[in-house]
């Protein structure tokens, strides 16, 4: 008996290294930095043509830009690269199966095909998130259970070990993607969402997502030397989303840990590489734009104004910080007080953009908040003429109340809430109820 257990730990251990050198010799091969291998970025409702703006941008081939997805062909350094420099992405995903599915079986043995050993250890964590659209011949709850078990199945056939899972921070995420009779089996190279960016560690009541207001500056045509002031900044998210686009910095620089960092196929080199020239790019440009002048505008030495204001001292103090863990600090003037009663910070009849997302409300007839809008209209026309104006309000109704007519009218997603961005072009009035 006992020599049947050696010899079986004999095997066990022969096979694993086996699938070592096994393993070795295919990173080699298929996990070059030079090899193509598809790519799909998600992002948020109504960003898509941001996304794919931004990826054609960083030199990516797009192929197709989906629902909440641009998909796109790239390299194991496109990886590194994308997570450290998108702005308006959610995750990477890295496609490494694709086959006909129509049933839980065939989903099942589908996964267990797929040769997991050359990602993670036994000893490693996985996590399976599954999106279904029109899918009906499975039951939801099943879905990641098939992937799950195909891949300890596989572990505990070749090892005689698994892998654990950990919903919450796994070494490998797993997505998988059913559309039709297609499944779609890719790995999340990103982990936490890249919305999650580094520098906010707390945050103010309903914060924005950064990735949402990465995407707004863009849609509404901004550009580092037009002065731009969130009247009601909150923790500061347009304000830092702002700077990063205005000083080059990729937000994914301020953060410590990508999911690709935890696999056998990680090239720590190339991944060095990357970042260190990012980095360079950040410092030659910030060398190029000198330091800050401290003007009354807030801008540096070529003219870039970032300003918000606030009413409440404690929303400015978090926001202050969120800047200096940026690596904004000195780049943005902050002013307290409410936005009826502050002057406006640069001149007006020169051009500009004012930017808000003001509370949004529980109820539809609040009287408070129809106040607030309303007090935002009158504002905006008696003291900005010739500012353009962008408010993101989750609250249509309320809305309504600002009293001037948007040119413009994009549906957009923060979170779970359905929101509008309503574009103004301001002259000169007064609101009359």
């Amino acid at each position: 008996m006992r020599m049947m257990r050696e010899t079986t730990r004999v095997i066990r251990s022969w096979r694993e290294s086996f699938m070592e050198i096994q393993y070795t010799w295919a990173k080699f091969v298929s996990y070059s930095a030079l090899m193509r291998i598809p790519l799909t970025v998600t992002t948020l409702a109504g960003l898509e043509p941001v996304l794919q703006q931004e990826l054609r941008a960083l030199g990516m081939q797009v192929l197709e830009q989906g629902r909440q997805a641009v998909s796109c062909v790239g390299t194991q350094e496109s990886i590194y690269r994308l997570n450290l420099s998108l702005r308006t992405g959610l995750r990477v995903l890295w496609e490494i199966h694709r086959a006909p599915i129509q049933s839980v079986q065939d989903l099942y043995r589908e996964a267990k095909s797929i040769p997991w050993e050359r990602f993670i250890h036994p000893h490693q964590t996985i996590a399976v998130s599954v999106s279904y659209p029109g899918v009906r011949w499975a039951s939801p709850r099943y879905l990641p259970l098939a992937v799950k078990d195909a891949v300890v199945d596989r572990f505990s056939e070749i090892f005689g070990k698994r892998p654990s899972v950990d919903p919450h921070a796994p070494h490998l995420p797993i997505h998988l993607h059913l559309e039709g009779k297609v499944g779609i089996v890719s790995l999340d190279t990103s982990g936490e969402s890249l919305h999650r960016r580094g520098y906010r560690l707390e945050k103010t009541l309903a914060p924005l997502n950064e990735v949402l207001a990465a995407g707004i500056l863009t849609l509404v045509g901004w550009e580092p030397k037009i002065p731009l002031y969130d009247p009601m900044c909150g923790s500061g998210t347009f304000l830092v989303e702002a700077g990063l686009m205005a000083y080059g910095i990729p937000p994914g620089i301020l953060r410590s840990r990508f999911a690709f960092q935890n696999w056998k196929v990680f090239d720590s080199a190339l991944y060095k590489q990357v970042r260190r020239e990012l980095e360079k790019s950040v410092e030659r440009l910030d060398a190029e734009k000198g330091s800050d002048t401290g003007g009354a505008a807030g801008g540096t030495s070529l003219g870039y104004a970032l300003i918000g204001s606030d009413k409440d001292p404690k929303a400015l103090e978090i926001t202050q910080r969120n800047l200096i863990r940026a690596g904004l600090q000195g780049k943005v003037r902050l002013f307290p007080g409410a936005f009826e009663a502050l002057p406006p910070p640069f001149p007006s009849e020169q051009g500009g953009f004012l930017l808000m997302n003001p509370p949004y409300g529980k109820r539809l007839q609040d009287p408070e908040l129809e106040t607030l809008y309303r007090t935002i209209g009158n504002t905006l026309k008696q003291k900005y003429a010739g500012v353009q104006a962008w408010i993101l309000s989750g609250n249509p109704e309320a809305a309504k109340h600002i009293g001037l007519r948007p040119f413009k009218k994009v549906a957009l997603k923060n979170g779970p809430l359905d929101c509008k961005l309503f574009g103004f072009t301001l002259m000169k009035g007064k609101y009359i109820s």
